[in-house]
């Protein structure tokens, strides 16, 4: 009869385990690691979207789908510094985890002609007009002084709640878009 409970309890602990082990991982990015590299370097490179330079990050973000834009928004109150040598956005220095994570976003939901594929997602719609011309940082900076990244957070939050499970991978356009 021993012998019967210990395979029972070896089997339950088998279950379980396997349960365990079955259970998906929660995405996270080291956004720290995107951008432009070249021989080993990051270098700063500015003329195109995020998802356009090749990045093992990026990859990931690209492979999670959709299930990667909950992870970004949550990252955007992250004031984390990104401990990089260089800029991963050009003249931008002293960006910390949550203004990559904004610029990334927005970048995904841009299609190559710099078109926005989900409504509300533009610089304007985010921060307001720039009617004074202020380079993005500033503008970035001066929303997040007056108003909080949570204010930035909730935004995009409301956007995806919207839209979220209308938005697939474009792998053609390297963006995601609204299905029609």
């Amino acid at each position: 009869m021993k012998i019967a409970y210990l395979i029972v309890f070896v089997v339950v602990l088998a279950a379980i385990s396997s349960a365990q082990a079955a259970k998906p991982k929660e995405l996270q990015f080291d956004l720290a690691k995107i951008g432009l590299v070249l021989d080993g370097q990051q270098i700063c490179e500015d003329k195109s979207r995020l998802q356009d330079y090749p990045s093992k990050v990026m990859d990931q973000i690209i492979a999670g789908g959709p299930k990667s834009v909950p992870v970004l928004i949550g990252m955007i109150t992250d004031e984390g510094p990104l401990n990089t040598t260089e800029p991963i956005t050009c003249y931008w220095y002293g960006m910390a985890i949550g203004d990559l994570a904004f610029c990334l976003l927005s970048d995904l939901f841009t299609s190559p002609t710099d078109e926005k594929t989900m409504p509300g997602t533009g610089w304007n719609d985010m921060l307001g007009p720039n009617d004074n011309h202020h380079p993005a940082s500033d503008r970035f900076n001066d929303f997040v002084e007056k108003h909080g990244r949570k204010a930035l957070q909730v935004k995009w939050q409301k956007l995806w709640d919207r839209y979220g499970k209308q938005m697939y991978w474009d792998p053609k356009e390297r963006c995601f878009k609204l299905r029609t």
